[in-house]
Parts: structure tokens; C-alpha cells; sequence
């Protein structure tokens, strides 16, 4: 599944530790990832075993935005240069980023936990082994 070389690539480029879904109690910091949907690519003549997966990264940084942008910034530039390329070791045709969303969570601590979400449409075989 496309989603364990994701969780490998998201570490590698932010450092931080990935997660399905949600961050796990206690964590503050991090990244979670998720698919949204996985439709059939849609060529109009032939079937094909592509699908564009959407799925969406969230970061989560402690008290410092400048390196929450720096982390957004190092996943967009590193996937969208591929170009009939891989993600880990995920054969991957595009990527393509897509919505973003910033947020921001006073802690008890009074810390700041700055969140970045954005989508990828990333167009791969479903089938890929």
C-alpha cells in the first residue's frame, strides 16, 4: 500500500515522526496522513490501473510557524518533481498539491501548536507491488 512509503517519505523530510489518521496521545508534534479518495484515473478511451489518490498531510510544530512553513515547503518541493518517479519505493506518475489550511491551538502550557493541512493528488498503480 501507497500509504507506508508515504509514512517513510514523511519522515525522511520533516524529521518528524508520521502517523495514520490523528496524532497519538500525549504527542504534540508531528506529521498525520490520511486518503481522502482514490478514483480511477479517467483517460476517456481505455482503462487504466492508475487512480488519482487525494490524501491529506498535516503538520504539527511546536512554537516555531517560520519551521512549519520550511516543512510544507520540503515535502511540496520533493513531490512535485516527480515525474514518473517513486515515493519510497511507490512507482508514482504526479503529484499535485492541492488545498491548505493553517491553524493554531494555545496549549495548556501556553505553547503554541502551529498546524499546516494540504492535499496531494497523487496519481499512481493502485496494483503496484
Amino acid at each position: 500500500m501507497i500509504e507506508y512509503e508515504i509514512k517513510t517519505a514523511l519522515e525522511a523530510l520533516t524529521s518528524l515522526p508520521a502517523y495514520p489518521l490523528l496524532l497519538p496521545d500525549p504527542e504534540q508534534e508531528g506529521v498525520t496522513y490520511q486518503k481522502i479518495t482514490d478514483p480511477k484515473f479517467d483517460t476517456g478511451l481505455a482503462s487504466t490501473a492508475l487512480v488519482q489518490g487525494r490524501f491529506q498531510v498535516t503538520l504539527y510544530v511546536i512554537d516555531d510557524y517560520a519551521h512549519l512553513l520550511e516543512l510544507d515547503k520540503a515535502i511540496c518541493t520533493a513531490w512535485e518533481s516527480i515525474q514518473h518517479g517513486h515515493i519510497g519505493r511507490w512507482p508514482v506518475q504526479t503529484v499535485t498539491r492541492g488545498t491548505m489550511l493553517q491553524g493554531a491551538t494555545t496549549l495548556t502550557n501556553n505553547s503554541v501548536q502551529y498546524r499546516l493541512v494540504r492535499d496531494y493528488v497523487i496519481c499512481y498503480p493502485e496494483d503496484a507491488t
